[in-house]
């Protein structure tokens, strides 16, 4: 019995240890155009690049003015909650590193009131969603859970579908990693149990 908890403390610390791997921080935007129907919403290729503040683990690599690859073809949506197959929104590649954006769930709105950055007289539609990010090249990085915001408008009067500027921007939130003292108290614990095992064991 001792010996089984020795071994079960050894694969309970290396499993901490695999948590620590480098996760993506940090935040971006991008500006390009598109065109988007009640339904529907189109990137324009070539025309999306990286603009704006750029933060935590991404202000390594990228830097403005470089471009992204949004997604090619028609992307489907209704108004409200939306949870397509997963599908690669966009990526973008600098210095060695290519950093793609997986979304996993979205929530589609029009905003036509003057709110929400939207223009007065203007529709916009609105996207904010989750997903994830992941990092390949210079350094292979774990996936990491994120959101974006994104919102894309025409003047009233203009037809629908008509090429129109966007702006987006996301955000990766890495994984909490364990505290000292959480880890601290984990091994106390153990000690505790190894204890008690040799105990029952002499007796």
């Amino acid at each position: 019995m001792l010996k089984r908890l020795v071994v079960f403390a050894a694969l309970a610390v290396s499993s901490v240890a695999v948590a620590r791997a480098d996760s993506i921080s940090g935040f971006f935007s991008a500006t390009g155009v598109d065109s988007f129907t009640s339904s529907t919403l189109t990137f324009a290729p070539g025309t999306s690049v990286v603009a704006g503040a750029i933060g935590g683990t991404f202000a390594t690599y990228l830097t403005d003015g470089n471009p992204i690859t949004f997604a090619a073809g028609t992307i489907p949506y209704v108004q409200g909650n939306n949870v397509p197959p997963a599908i690669q929104l966009f990526s973008t590649t600098e210095a060695g590193e290519t950093f793609g954006f997986t979304v996993t769930s979205f929530n589609a709105d029009f905003v036509n009131n003057g709110t929400q950055g939207c223009l007065t007289g203007n529709t916009c539609l609105t996207i904010t969603g989750m997903g994830n990010f992941t990092g390949t090249g210079a350094v292979t990085y774990t996936p990491t859970p994120a959101e974006f915001q994104f919102t894309t408008q025409y003047v009233i009067g203009q037809n629908t579908g008509t090429l129109t500027s966007f702006s987006a921007s996301a955000s990766a939130t890495p994984p909490s990693i364990p505290e000292p003292a959480s880890l601290a108290l984990f091994g106390t614990g153990l000690v505790g149990l190894v204890g008690i095992a040799r105990r029952k064991l002499i007796a």
